[in-house]
């Protein structure tokens, strides 16, 4: 039974060798050493080489942070452009008004005293817009 204890003053892990099927025990802090490193390698009584492979808990763990982290980067920065992007606007915004506050045309830049009859006459799209 592959994973069950065997406790005798240490505690003993099973393992089934893949290649064969046979049962051996090693000490279960050697089982948490293999499985955080999985590059090393050990062999079952018959000889065959093997490894754990998959990711530990710890593994999964920090990789599901570090994905929260990138996704906070990333709504931060796109938090930043979204508010200079509205600045640059307001700004636009502002300079039309004035613009058009003084009788310039949005449209033609030509000075009117009457800016309203200018515009529904000559740009009626302007509005429409």
């Amino acid at each position: 039974m592959r994973g069950s204890t065997i406790n005798v003053g240490v505690t003993l892990v099973t393992e089934e060798c893949f290649s064969c099927g046979v049962m051996f025990a090693f000490p279960d802090h050697l089982r948490e050493k293999l499985m955080a490193n999985h590059s090393l390698s050990f062999y079952c009584p018959n000889g065959h080489q093997q490894h754990y492979t998959g990711k530990t808990e710890a593994d999964k763990q920090r990789e599901r942070a570090e994905r929260v982290e990138r996704r906070l980067a990333n709504r931060d920065e796109d938090l930043r452009s979204a508010i200079a992007s509205n600045r640059a606007m307001r700004g636009q915004v502002t300079k039309l008004k004035k613009r058009v506050a003084n009788g310039v045309c949005p449209c033609c830049n030509r000075s009117f005293a009457n800016l309203e009859r200018h515009m529904s006459g000559q740009h009626p799209e302007f509005f429409a817009q």
